[in-house]
């Protein structure tokens, strides 16, 4: 059942990466566009910036869980070779931890403002997107959310390995 869990949550931080890459693919070809047409004296949206900053929540915390997943997290290695096995998975899991409830109340803290958001009935400030602006802060919300069950799915699978190399 585990195995499952951690496959799915894996899966899905995977397709959420994938999905900013390919947002962030998109955004380039928009903005090289917007920029090849406004310096030709063609037609331009004016909501080039919008878009960057929605694509930017998007996948700066979309790609978050999968960082974590695929081990490309930032941490520092000096001293992990001189590390016995067991050392080296407690770090591990004392790294992670952090991490995860560092982006719990990053999660927490960006729900609230959803919420918030959505009480006020509150759009994009200063867009010509009518967008309401909970719709962003709902994205950043979920990636904050997956990443604390990707690093909790990853916690656990260091405790199960740890269990079945003691039995």
């Amino acid at each position: 059942m585990f195995n499952k869990l951690n496959a799915t949550i894996h899966g899905i931080s995977k397709t959420m990466a994938i999905l900013t890459g390919w947002a962030f693919l998109l955004l380039a070809i928009f903005m090289t566009f917007e920029a090849v047409s406004r310096k030709l004296g063609g037609p331009i949206t004016g909501v080039s910036d919008s878009f960057a900053s929605l694509v930017m929540v998007f996948g700066a915390t979309w790609s978050l869980s999968y960082a974590l997943a695929a081990d490309n997290h930032v941490r520092i290695d000096v001293l992990t070779g001189v590390y016995s096995d067991g050392m080296k998975r407690l770090t591990l899991i004392l790294a992670l931890l952090t991490t995860s409830i560092y982006a719990a109340v990053l999660a927490w803290q960006a729900w609230n403002l959803a919420f918030a958001s959505h009480a006020r009935g509150a759009y994009l400030p200063g867009s010509l997107l009518e967008i309401q602006l909970v719709w962003p802060q709902a994205v950043g919300a979920l990636g904050y959310s997956i990443m604390v069950l990707q690093g909790a799915v990853i916690i656990a699978a260091e405790f199960i390995k740890f269990k079945e190399q003691r039995a």
